[in-house]
């Protein structure tokens, strides 16, 4: 009996898959999570040198109009805890609309370090789950302006991260402005200071 021709189309298919299944592999491995986690320390790191020297302004320096950032030190701050939270709930397949808030939806930094706690409690979930490959291959929705956008997992961890490096150059630059400092904030800082203990 004469075997059936397999259409041009499936092979066209399952070469697709095939080579997204070993892009997967290639990328997503347990070196792929260690480096996620590294990059997380760092951001939270990075994060702590920030509100540090938030705690050095005053109110008035803290709300300061500047034409960077996203508009005051305060706003750009309240920024990254919602960029934080914006992802967090695309990776737990909850609201993918949730959008950022207006600053004045925080009474003071002390009030947003006590919203940063439980959302850091749910990043810490969210890192476990980049041990799992198919996690991070796994394609997300995040919905802005009505438009709908899929990002992988993976990407997703590494944006969280390079984003807020992105604002804190500003945060710095702002700082500066008032006579202030952040300081060196470079991953290879963070990784010296903990050669040295």
């Amino acid at each position: 009996m004469r075997a059936r021709r397999v259409p041009t189309s499936v092979w066209h298919c399952t070469a697709r898959v095939r080579h997204l299944f070993l892009y997967a592999l290639r990328m997503f491995t347990p070196s792929a999570a260690l480096t996620i986690r590294r990059l997380h320390e760092h951001r939270v790191w990075t994060r702590g040198k920030v509100l540090a020297a938030a705690h050095t302004c005053t109110d008035a320096e803290l709300h300061r109009p500047f034409e960077m950032g996203v508009g005051s030190l305060f706003s750009t701050i309240v920024h990254l805890w919602g960029a934080e939270m914006v992802w967090a709930n695309v990776l737990e397949e909850g609201d993918p609309a949730f959008m950022i808030p207006p600053a004045s939806a925080f009474s003071s930094l002390a009030a947003l370090e006590t919203a940063w706690e439980p959302l850091d409690a749910r990043w810490a979930k969210l890192l476990d789950r980049a041990e799992d490959a198919a996690f991070l291959a796994k394609a997300f929705v995040r919905v802005r302006d009505g438009k709908r956008f899929v990002t992988n997992a993976h990407d997703i961890y590494l944006h969280v991260c390079t984003h807020q490096h992105y604002h804190a150059a500003q945060i710095s630059n702002m700082l500066r402005h008032m006579g202030k400092a952040l300081g060196p904030n470079d991953l290879i800082v963070m990784a010296r200071e903990q050669w040295k203990d």
